[in-house]
């Protein structure tokens, strides 16, 4: 076998038209590639084999997503499955939801997240198409007359030195994909926990409702029977049962709100078919969780934010697409000629076409993409200070929640309970007025539903907070 063929053949590349052979009636096939004159075609020729051999493969695939989601949260990205394809198992719901199995839930059921997660396969055929080569054209031009029968194989090969550009181009454009869809990740998992965090508050809301219609009826009571024993008048029972009914209504709206706040979470999760009454959130004791100083916050999230990670990516892709566009000033096309004149031999010959950047330049795109980087540069900046006010603030809204579950758990809360017992039992002899007694009753309810929000104010923040230096700390 002939040296050149067989390095032609060690790229595993099919035959290239300049490997076809001569005949003529009385003569035998005889290989052009032999021929001195060819090994010059073939030599231009091995670059752009080289160029047809470069890799259309990416790494930053489903899985990749899905490890840096585990890297990052700590929760499961799921298998990939199609719109038709049965939804994942749910888990066993008979023993309640805690707050990983709904984030879990989320990532794998949202329909909205799975559509987003369809950007990471067509950013893979971009890829793809990126790096096919231009098929070759074969022109022919039948005798007639004088005139022999030819032949023109034309191969544009200006990919020679465009195709690497634009691989690299669209396999960053790969990569930002898929840390933008790691960012996604992680705002539906913060969304499915403040969703969470909601119903159990509406579900600490309701029993706080059930806890003041007990203790509304025990003061109502207590009134009617002192009026049924002459040391009450008629009118003194009006406000305690005006009270009583007021706390039933008041719990009738935080039973709807616990309602509306599961039907939109089990919707998020794609669980519109069961019954909301049925599902339990069992919330899990408050860890306490040591948050860093806001520096270190700051440097992390500068350093971890998928987001800001995508806008760098998307950066360096456009530079690599002015490139690729500069490159695409010159255009070149290689062609083999063949002339059959019967009974002359086959006359074989190569040719190039090659085009002058007088007139067009390839302005437009250039400036186009020149505007795209200034512009890709500008939202980077943006970005930065959206990074930076979001850690501030989740930081603030932490402190500040923190504070206030201090402030009413360990001061308010233990004062106004011992403050309503005394009353009651001062109200109960006969001692203190039913005025005070209602308003100590409301105050310690109002401790009661402050606190419960304060600590939902502090299980959101932190969610939040987490979501805003890029996942857990």
């Amino acid at each position: 076998m002939p040296r050149d063929a067989a390095v032609a053949r060690s790229f595993s590349v099919a035959p290239l038209p300049v490997a076809v052979t001569v005949t003529s009636l009385n003569q035998t096939p005889v290989p052009l590639v032999t021929s001195p004159r060819w090994r010059g075609l073939w030599l231009l020729a091995l670059p752009l084999l080289l160029a047809g051999c470069a890799g259309t493969k990416s790494t930053y695939t489903r899985e990749h997503v899905a490890q840096r989601l585990r890297a990052r949260a700590g929760y499961e990205l799921g298998a990939a499955r199609t719109a038709r394809a049965p939804a994942p198992a749910l888990p066993n719901l008979q023993d309640g939801l805690s707050e990983d199995e709904t984030v879990n839930l989320a990532l794998t059921r949202n329909p909205a997240f799975q559509a987003d997660l369809s950007a990471l396969a067509l950013a893979q055929a971009d890829l793809q198409d990126a790096g096919l080569l231009a098929n070759p054209v074969l022109s022919g031009v039948t005798a007639f007359g004088t005139s022999p029968a030819s032949l023109a194989l034309n191969f544009a090969s200006d990919l020679l030195w465009q195709r690497p550009g634009r691989v690299r181009a669209a396999q960053l454009e790969t990569q930002r994909v898929a840390e933008s869809l790691v960012s996604r990740g992680l705002l539906v998992s913060r969304d499915a926990q403040v969703s969470y965090i909601d119903i159990t508050l509406a579900d600490e809301r309701l029993r706080i409702a059930r806890e003041a219609i007990a203790m509304r009826a025990e003061v109502a009571r207590i009134v009617r029977a002192r009026y049924r024993v002459g040391e009450a008048s008629e009118l003194e029972t009006v406000a305690p049962s005006a009270d009583s009914l007021r706390a039933v209504d008041d719990y009738y709206r935080a039973r709807r709100d616990a309602q509306v706040a599961r039907l939109r979470l089990l919707a998020t999760l794609g669980l519109d078919s069961v019954n909301a009454d049925s599902v339990r959130f069992t919330a899990a004791p408050a860890a306490a969780t040591t948050v860093p100083p806001l520096p270190v916050l700051l440097d992390s999230a500068y350093a971890a934010r998928p987001d800001l990670w995508a806008a760098r990516i998307g950066i360096e892709g456009i530079g690599k697409r002015l490139r690729w566009e500069r490159s695409r000033v010159f255009s070149f096309v290689l062609s083999l000629n063949a002339r059959l004149n019967d009974p002359n031999p086959v006359h074989l010959g190569p040719g190039a076409a090659i085009g002058l950047p007088i007139f067009n330049r390839n302005q437009g795109r250039i400036s186009r993409v020149k505007a795209e980087l200034e512009q890709a540069s500008w939202q980077y900046l943006a970005l930065r200070q959206t990074v930076n006010l979001d850690v501030r603030e989740a930081y603030a809204q932490y402190e500040q929640a923190a504070q206030s579950v201090a402030l009413w758990e360990r001061s308010f809360l233990p004062s106004l309970q011992d403050a309503l017992r005394r009353s009651t039992s001062a109200f109960i002899n006969g001692d203190f007025p039913y005025v005070q007694v209602a308003e100590t009753t409301r105050q310690l309810l109002d401790a009661r539903q402050r606190a419960a929000d304060a600590r939902a104010d502090q299980r959101r923040a932190l969610a939040r907070l987490r979501y805003a230096v890029g996942g857990r700390f």
